[in-house]
């Protein structure tokens, strides 16, 4: 799929410019919506949505049991802007937890520190982890009856400035 120079800066100002979403895991058997901060970040040529979750929280347990997760990002609300035409982008993803002796963690945590800076002390707690979200598809809304349903692929082009997308 072939996206406008208009929607690939769309999605770019979603991922990269927004930091918090909703975040929706399966929670003993039943949806499960929570709010997270997050960053997002091109690591090995690869976009990786990145969260920093603590293990008291019911998400991250959610997450080990069953990493199939759902992001969802919305555009800064407008008063011009009615709620049903608010762009946003849900993005299904697996979440990947990643030790600190993994690759690319040091780029994640960097990542998310670009984004979070106060949030540095937390790393230094035992039950705090880094997780990476790892888009399967998008389904993307840019406007009242502007919906599109983006593959992993297509996606990445978007981000990555890839004349493709």
């Amino acid at each position: 799929m072939k996206m406008s120079p208009e929607l690939v800066s769309l999605v770019r100002a979603m991922l990269f410019d927004r930091r918090v979403a909703s975040l929706a895991t399966l929670h003993d058997g039943l949806p499960f919506a929570s709010m997270v901060p997050f960053a997002a970040t091109m690591v090995t040529g690869r976009l990786v949505l990145v969260v920093h979750v603590s293990g008291l929280a019911a998400h991250t347990r959610d997450m080990r049991s069953h990493p199939e997760v759902c992001l969802l990002v919305t555009a800064r609300e407008s008063p011009d802007v009615p709620p049903q035409a608010l762009p946003r982008i849900s993005i299904p993803a697996v979440a990947e937890f990643v030790p600190q002796d993994h690759p690319e963690h040091a780029a994640f945590e960097a990542a998310y520190l670009a984004m979070f800076p106060d949030s540095a002390p937390l790393f230094t707690f035992a039950d705090f982890s880094l997780v990476a979200l790892v888009p399967t598809s998008a389904r993307l809304v840019a406007g009242f009856a502007q919906a599109m349903t983006l593959s992993a692929d297509t996606l990445q082009a978007a981000v990555s400035g890839n004349g493709d997308a």
